[in-house]
């Protein structure tokens, strides 16, 4: 074997830097692989013994360091009863309130306002048996709500009454600021707001209840989602403060487009006057016909067929106040590419009418020389609303703006006499909907806003610097912009796009034969026999012929629906729940 080992070396050996295996027999070869395999083997058995060495004399290293746990004790802590006025987009919300076992695809603005106050360790429930672990639990914390929106709907003004953990010293404490038992757990070295705001504080000569305490919006913005932004707090509320009772008045606006869709070319879909000069394209909305309508909610009314009845609260007064009701145009500026809203066959009157086209809906005489679709709202403002009364209100409100139903039908459905029971239609679309403001009587409360920096400044720096703060990295206006942009890219592209669309080649030589077009697709279009119906959402519904509201099936009256729920749950009559309800939409 040795002379076998000699020759391969022999026939290896390089010419040129290069081995030629070209003159090599197949024996030859074998043998080669084979010597090349064993080197092979031999070498990563040396290298694992040099590994092997290294590992057995190099220091063992430090085991990590597991994070301490120790016991949060709440009776180290003062407490005081505070408001927060916070806002949220609530369109990826399951509404305000929490239900227990109700499990939805999207989580409630409580859940996510719940999980910021538990974790910064600014609340100490009483521990309740019942609840899982992570449930909203506000036993003890005094809690309480101005408004409860519902599904989809957003808030800016949003307000709520809570007792929370205060920087205030144990030994200057009064009765306001008792501590609340209760035990938590919390991480020594966990995330910067527990260590941050777990501090037992100290005795000192004087306490400034605002410059002194915990920044509580800084706190709480930089554990929310984007959506949800706390504005204000109030430090000093009434002894008796609840969001809800003590609220006097709320304000809802509805945002809407006008026009409301965009108009089929051709569909000449007009107002029930027929009069050629007060034609109307369908999608456009007579702006001042709803002002009309609106207005006549204003007093004191019965609005039991501008709601849903919930038979589980017995309510059989349905008299509210309504301060206020209007439609109002919205100024944003310019903005979107829409501008197809020039040629003559989407504008809001036929040519041949002799409305100006592009005069504003508040009858201004100046002409707007490229227009746009405008933005308008139905702003409301009452005591208290109903169970889905500002929807009601506006799906009839949409309804007059199309000239399906005239203004005066505001005043039949407020006439509980006359009808008793609710006709069946579809409330307006959740998603332009908006609690924007809640009112408390004089004095009101004295709030304290995210960007008044005359609280616990150092506190407020180290949560700015982090996150939570009004303006910087993290802060309410950047969390905020980016939102906004985000929706803002996909309007122009999606408006973009649109213009495109309605500019292709086929719309242009619509518009250059306007009249020969208009009359060839009239006949087939108006064949469909089917009206739009516009009711807030992004598209209208086609609801087939339009059947009059005050033509239709009547709903149970209220005294039937609270009947039957009774009986069919085997119940005694409550006394009567008439009281002014405040948490509406």
């Amino acid at each position: 074997m040795t002379d076998g080992h000699n020759d391969i070396h022999e026939a290896v050996t390089p010419t040129n830097g290069q081995l030629d295996y070209s003159q090599w027999g197949s024996e030859k070869l074998l043998e080669r692989v084979t010597l090349l395999e064993k080197e092979l083997r031999d070498q990563n058995a040396r290298y694992e013994i040099l590994a092997q060495e290294r590992r057995t004399s190099s220091p063992p290293s430090k085991p990590k360091r597991s994070r301490s746990i120790r016991q949060f004790d709440p009776s180290k802590y003062s407490t005081r009863l505070i408001a927060l006025k916070f806002a949220y987009l609530g369109q990826r919300y399951n509404g305000l309130e929490y239900h227990a076992n109700n499990n939805t695809r999207y989580p409630t603005i409580e859940e996510e306002l719940w999980k910021a106050l538990d974790k910064a360790k600014l609340i100490f429930p009483t521990p309740n048996p019942a609840l899982e672990e992570g449930e909203p639990n506000w036993e003890g914390c005094e809690y309480s709500k101005s408004g409860r929106t519902d599904k989809g709907v957003s808030a800016f003004g949003q307000v709520i009454g809570i007792r929370v953990r205060s920087n205030r010293p144990l030994e200057t404490c009064g009765p306001e600021s008792e501590p609340v038992n209760g035990m938590g757990n919390v991480e020594k070295s966990g995330s910067d707001v527990e260590s941050e705001v777990d501090t037992i504080p100290q005795a000192q000569p004087t306490f400034d209840h605002i410059k002194d305490e915990i920044p509580y919006p800084q706190i709480l913005n930089r554990l929310l989602p984007a959506q949800i932004r706390v504005l204000a707090w109030c430090p000093s509320p009434p002894s008796n403060f609840s969001a809800r009772f003590s609220c006097g008045e709320r304000c809802y606006k509805y945002f809407f487009t006008q026009p409301a869709f965009t108009p089929t070319v051709g569909m000449e879909e007009s107002l029930p006057d027929k009069d050629p000069r007060n034609r109307r394209r369908e999608g456009w909305l007579d702006i001042e016909a709803m002002r009309q309508a609106a207005r006549k909610f204003e007093g004191s009314h019965d609005f039991r067929n501008y709601c849903k009845v919930d038979p589980s609260k017995q309510i059989d007064n349905f008299r509210r106040v309504i301060y206020s009701s209007d439609v109002i145009e919205v100024n944003v500026g310019e903005g979107g590419a829409l501008g197809y809203f020039s040629l003559p066959e989407y504008q809001q009157f036929h040519p041949t009418s002799n409305t100006n086209n592009f005069k504003d809906a508040d009858n201004s005489s100046a002409p707007d020389v490229h227009p746009r679709p405008k933005i308008y709202a139905f702003k409301i403002r009452g005591s208290g609303f109903l169970w889905h009364q500002v929807r009601h209100m506006v799906a009839i409100l949409f309804l007059v703006g199309q000239g399906l139903e005239k203004p005066s039908v505001i005043d039949d459905l407020l006439d509980a006499q006359k009808n008793p029971g609710k006709p069946t239609y579809d409330m307006a679309d959740a998603a332009p909907l908006v609690l924007e403001e809640c009112k408390f009587p004089d004095p009101g409360l004295q709030w304290v806003h995210l960007g008044d920096y005359t609280g616990n400044e150092a506190g407020i720096r180290k949560a700015a610097g982090k996150g939570g703060g009004k303006h910087g990295l993290g802060g309410a206006v950047d969390e905020l912009w980016r939102v906004w942009h985000k929706h803002k890219i996909d309007e122009i592209l999606a408006g973009s796009l649109l213009e495109l669309v309605v500019r292709s080649p086929e719309d242009r030589s619509v518009n250059d034969q306007t009249q020969r077009s208009e009359k060839g697709s009239q006949k087939s279009l108006r064949n469909l026999d089917s009206q739009k119906v516009y009711q807030g959402g992004d598209a209208p519904r086609h609801v087939g012929k339009y059947a009059p509201i005050l033509e239709r099936p009547r709903m149970e009256t209220v005294d039937t629906i609270n009947t039957k729920y009774l009986n069919r749950k085997g119940l005694d009559p409550p006394e009567r729940k008439g009281a002014p309800a405040t948490i509406a939409e």
